[in-house]
């Protein structure tokens, strides 16, 4: 796995990949971990360079940090290159993420001297950026458009949602596409009453109705509706945990509104009991990035319990899923905070212990052995051709 994020990084996408790649090396599979040293969003922790840990061989080095483009460019270029170099002198099949989205290129390069490889597409680039608005059509659009047709031509894709997969193959006729959703331990995260969270009580969460955002407040989550919301709701409190390209901006926005509070990064190890501090767990992402990436928060939330406020399109894969499992509420315009807030109310008065009851039941079909099963279905095609 080349991974440039693993923990002790905070990054999702590393921890989830922890996860898998202690379940595979527990079924026999003789795992090798490529990563690089911890820096997600400024959060920088002691680390090791080599290590095995759970089974998995973990060996790590230097990386470049920053947030500013020039510095997550060089970053990437950093990653990409040494990847390439680390990748060369090892064995097995390949395994790697779109982010940075120059990444996959790795396996493209080693496909040509028969090495096989698996491309996990947690977000499409170009898209993703034009749809957000962080980038515009030219000449750095084709480039990433490129290397992301190229990651997509040979060996095994894998995507989060159908939606993602059928954008792949928008991209790339000839990818080979596999659809494994997000994951997550449900027996290390299982649902708990807050009153049993240290995290609630040592902040004052117990009593009042609490509503929680859990992880990185980045680009692809519409975030202002909902804290406009609180607001109208004086008798609710909501709490940002995590960091993010819209920490800022959300603290500023929040800067009078006595009842939405902000915390730093919990440890994972701690995960259970901070998602355990709430009533509702909110899960968002921008119109026209629904079928580009998927929240990875999701999972943790239904594992807790807990039931989802959703503040997505209608249409988006993420709102069919919490309908399906009638495990939450939707919030079509997320930047309306008086449909925020009747969401809100209705979560307060309405049948609130069904829907943490179906979320956990929903949590069930996106446990790390469900993906393993899968995973392990994909590297067998790999390694066999």
């Amino acid at each position: 796995m080349l991974l440039p994020h693993y923990p002790p990084d905070v990054a999702a996408d590393g921890q989830l990949f922890a996860l898998l790649a202690r379940e595979l090396a527990a079924r026999g599979h003789d795992v090798r971990v490529l990563a690089w040293s911890p820096r997600y969003q400024g959060v920088r922790t002691n680390w090791a360079r080599r290590e095995t840990a759970d089974g998995v061989r973990v060996s790590r080095c230097w990386a470049p940090g920053g947030k500013s483009l020039l510095a997550r460019g060089f970053a990437a270029w950093w990653i990409t290159n040494t990847a390439f170099w680390r990748a060369l002198f090892s064995r097995g099949v390949l395994l790697m993420p779109s982010s940075p989205p120059t990444l996959g290129l790795v396996g493209w390069w080693l496909s040509w001297i028969g090495r096989k490889y698996i491309y996990v597409l947690h977000d499409i680039h170009p898209e993703l950026g034009i749809a957000l608005k962080r980038l515009k059509p030219g000449l750095l659009a084709s480039l990433l458009r490129f290397a992301q047709r190229r990651a997509l031509a040979r060996g095994r894709t894998v995507t989060l949602t159908p939606g993602m997969a059928d954008k792949a193959r928008d991209l790339q006729p000839r990818a080979k596409v596999s659809v494994i959703p997000n994951w997550v331990d449900t027996q290390a995260i299982k649902p708990r009453p807050k009153a049993a969270s240290a995290f609630a009580r040592e902040h004052g969460l117990v009593e009042p109705f609490v509503i929680q955002y859990s992880g990185n407040l980045g680009l692809l989550h519409p975030l202002d509706g909902l804290t406009q919301a609180m607001r109208e709701l004086p008798e609710a409190v909501l709490c940002y945990i995590g960091r993010g390209a819209k920490l800022e901006p959300t603290k500023a926005l929040a800067q009078d509104v006595s009842n939405v509070r902000f915390f730093d990064y919990q440890p994972l190890a701690t995960l259970e009991d901070s998602l355990a501090a709430c009533d509702v767990g909110v899960v968002a992402i921008e119109p026209g990035a629904d079928r580009l990436a998927m929240p990875s928060k999701l999972q943790g939330i239904l594992a807790s319990g807990r039931p989802v406020l959703a503040l997505a399109p209608p249409e988006s894969e993420l709102a069919k899923l919490i309908e399906q499992h009638q495990c939450g509420w939707v919030v079509g315009d997320s930047n309306d905070p008086q449909a925020v807030a009747a969401a809100i109310r209705a979560a307060m008065s309405g049948n609130r212990e069904q829907r943490a009851t179906n979320a956990r039941q929903a949590a069930d079909q996106f446990s790390v052995q469900q993906a393993a099963d899968a995973y392990e279905k994909v590297i067998q095609v790999a390694a066999g051709g």
